[in-house]
């Protein structure tokens, strides 16, 4: 998340940069103004650094990339922080709580290869590998590309469902969910089959539930959830948005302390982040909604002043959650950040400062570039997909193209064999909710005979799934014995469907370790 800058390589970075910008001429008078101040700029920021040396403010930052037309990662990068390490860092230190996460990519130019030519649509209803789905590619795309209407549905954002608090929830702890806004007509009157994002005033929790009355019922089919499941409605929940698909990687982590979110103090209003209009009532209400322990509290403080090489005092911390006109140093607003479970990006928003990207550049692009005209080529857009109703198909199911999924997975063509989607209508039961048509399959393959006697005293999520081969034909299922052979089991009721194999067919076997599972 932080490197401490060396102060030469800095100003010899931004040297570079003013060179390229020099080769821009000025078209108008307005584009004189703007050169010549930033040839100002840049010559006091040098001065400062050489006598000063002293920590970045956001403000200065901010200052960095509108006139050197550097990306918000580029003018963070320069002074050694990365802030899509944040991401990190939050589900590291706050993965415990279901929590709103950064879905922006801050490395705008980070390139991606994307899929360009789809097979036709029969070739979907069957069980097939992303070889078989996906044609052709295209690379080396830069990843803001995703931005685009073809690929992005607006208004979406993406949550992180706890590892500690969502007993009860309809989705597995650990999971990453993609979550639509939803209209008022269907606030008032949620559907009972969708599984929504609530919002209480100690935290979120995603549940299937009802409306009437004035009273939120929610509707849990987990037997060991023994915590409230009637609320006012509207006055002490909020339907937040629906959620649209899930993944999760497996066999899930048995996670033995789960709790429900009655478990847990919080007295904030029911907002969403990109609601506030400042950072102060931000800070304020995430404060309110997610209280940690003095323990947790002091772990988190003391772990994130290590690795930022700085240490944020109690009275910065409430200064910041009140209206104040002062701006931090950088590396005091990622710590409140992180420490309020907020993404940077609404805390940069909310602190008055656009995330602008068009015609700004990568630190590692401007760094790369012998001439201004060399950044040309980072202008190129991803072309949708075709054919465009197959493509519409897709994107219907799961949302949108994940810019998080094209940034775990840059190169997705190296998996071509490894990833399944499941066309048939068939569902392998056992899960909450249960993994359907539509979803993505990732597999790995085995070291050694699996234990089915160990699969079989785990439950949900975290029993092992597996895959099995047969010529063009892919079955997914448990794994049990069947004399001196074995059997993929559809479900754990009597009237599963069963698929017997030999050994000799074992080395098509694999295990599923993740998924993607449209709602």
């Amino acid at each position: 998340m932080y490197r401490p800058a060396d102060y030469d390589e800095i100003i010899e970075r931004v040297e570079h940069i003013r060179g390229l910008l020099r080769q821009i001429p000025p078209a108008n008078e307005r584009e004189q103004r703007v050169r010549e101040r930033r040839e100002q700029w840049i010559k006091d920021l040098i001065t400062n650094l050489r006598h000063t040396r002293d920590r970045a403010m956001v403000q200065m930052l901010e200052d960095l990339e509108t006139l050197c037309l550097l990306t918000k990662e580029g003018g963070y990068r320069l002074f050694g922080y990365s802030l899509d390490a944040i991401r990190e860092y939050d589900l590291y230190l706050n993965g415990g709580r279901t929590h709103i996460v950064e879905s922006y990519i801050f490395n705008r130019d980070y390139p991606v290869q994307l899929p360009l030519e789809l097979a036709p649509a029969e070739a979907f209803s069957q069980n097939a590998t992303l070889h078989t789905l996906v044609r052709s590619w295209q690379s080396a795309v830069p990843i803001r590309a995703l931005n685009r209407p073809r690929w992005h549905h607006p208004g979406t954002f993406y949550l992180h469902v706890g590892t500690e608090d969502s007993l009860g929830s309809s989705l597995p702890p650990g999971s990453m969910a993609l979550v639509d806004p939803v209209a008022d007509e269907e606030r008032i009157r949620p559907n009972p089959r969708s599984i929504y994002l609530l919002q209480f005033r100690n935290g979120y929790r995603c549940s299937r539930c009802v409306a009437t009355r004035g009273k939120l019922q929610l509707l849990t089919a987990d037997h060991s959830y023994f915590g409230t499941e009637e609320f006012l409605y509207p006055g002490s929940v909020r339907i937040a948005g629906r959620v649209r698909a899930f993944a999760v990687g497996l066999p899930m982590q048995e996670y033995r302390c789960l709790r429900g979110i009655w478990a847990y103090d919080g007295s904030a209003e029911l907002i969403l982040p990109w609601e506030h209009r400042s950072r102060g009532k931000l800070f304020a209400t995430k404060h309110r909604r997610f209280v940690r322990s003095s323990e947790q509290k002091r772990y988190v403080q003391e772990l994130l002043q290590a690795r930022l090489h700085s240490k944020v005092s109690e009275r910065t911390r409430r200064r910041y959650r009140s209206n104040t006109s002062s701006e931090p140093h950088a590396d005091a607003l990622i710590q409140m950040s992180i420490e309020h479970f907020a993404t940077y990006s609404d805390t940069l928003r909310t602190g008055g400062y656009a995330l602008h990207d068009a015609g700004h550049f990568s630190l590692d692009a401007m760094l790369r570039a012998r001439n201004f005209s060399d950044l040309a080529s980072l202008r190129a857009k991803a072309l949708a997909p075709m054919p465009s109703e197959v493509w519409d198909a897709r994107r219907k199911e799961i949302g949108e193209y994940a810019a998080l999924f094209a940034l775990k997975f840059p190169q997705p063509s190296l998996l071509e064999e490894r990833v399944v989607r499941m066309g048939e209508e068939k569902t392998v039961t056992g899960f909450q909710p249960n993994l359907r048509p539509g979803s993505w399959v990732l597999l790995e393959e085995l070291s050694g005979l699996p234990d089915v006697r160990s699969d079989w005293n785990k439950r949900g999520w975290s029993r092992p799934l597996y895959a099995m081969r047969r010529g063009l034909e892919h079955m997914f299922g448990y794994l049990d014995r069947d004399g001196s052979s074995l059997a993929l089991l559809s479900g754990t009721g009597g009237e599963c469907e069963k698929v017997v194999f030999g050994i000799s067919e074992l080395s098509q076997l694999r295990r599923v370790c993740g998924v993607v599972v449209p709602v």
